[in-house]
């Protein structure tokens, strides 16, 4: 079950019943900054379209990403709904340059949401990432070929610094993808356009105890 530590000043906003909705533990506590605990160390500034345009006006928002910074090791701005388009009479270059100025001075990810419930569904998201990270490992190349020839030259192409056409070369020259994968240093050499120093990056690759 997902466990977020949330600011008592955001009981009013809804989104603690959203979160209780889909599962979520909530604990409820007086936080000196930040909305939303989502781990150890891992904080959201969650503010809605009209109140962030007011931030950027008052000048609150600047100083709230100072503290925020010194409080946690990780901290992201949520944005919920659409601030340029608000009651607020400030203006979107405005807007863009606060968004610039956190982003790439400050380095804080801005999240993006459309309402309360889409703000829960990315809460969650985002607390079971802090704790488990994907929960499964990526593939290195997620594209797999058919065929068995092109799953051979899939194979040897996965050697460092081989391309397709030195894949197809070698393959051709060994006629097989175990032959290619077997081949001693003086037999590869004599595969044109695979140099020495793919050679010993090859063999070191193949030959190296994780």
């Amino acid at each position: 079950m997902a466990r977020i530590i949330v600011d008592s000043r955001e009981s009013t906003s809804g989104l603690i019943q959203l979160l209780l909705n889909r599962g979520a533990e909530v604990i409820v506590e007086e936080l000196e900054c930040g909305d939303y605990v989502l781990a150890d160390g891992v904080a959201v500034e969650r503010k809605t379209a009209e109140d962030f345009a007011g931030s950027i006006m008052d000048r609150r928002l600047f100083l709230q990403v100072e503290i925020l910074k010194d409080a946690y090791e990780r901290v992201f701005i949520m944005v919920e709904g659409d601030p340029f388009d608000t009651q607020s009479a400030i203006s979107p270059e405005a807007i863009v340059g606060a968004l610039s100025y956190i982003s790439v001075i400050e380095r804080l990810p801005v999240v993006s949401t459309r309402d309360g419930d889409h703000s829960a569904q990315m809460l969650l998201t985002m607390q079971r990432h802090a704790v488990e990270g994907l929960g499964y490992e990526v593939p290195l190349r997620a594209s797999k070929p058919k065929s068995r020839a092109t799953q051979a030259q899939f194979l040897i192409e996965g050697l460092p610094s081989i391309g397709p056409t030195a894949a197809k070369k070698l393959l051709k020259h060994f006629a097989s993808a175990s032959e290619v994968l077997s081949a001693t240093p003086e037999q590869l050499r004599k595969v044109p356009g695979i140099g020495p120093k793919t050679i010993q990056t090859i063999r070191e690759v193949l030959e190296f105890q994780v």
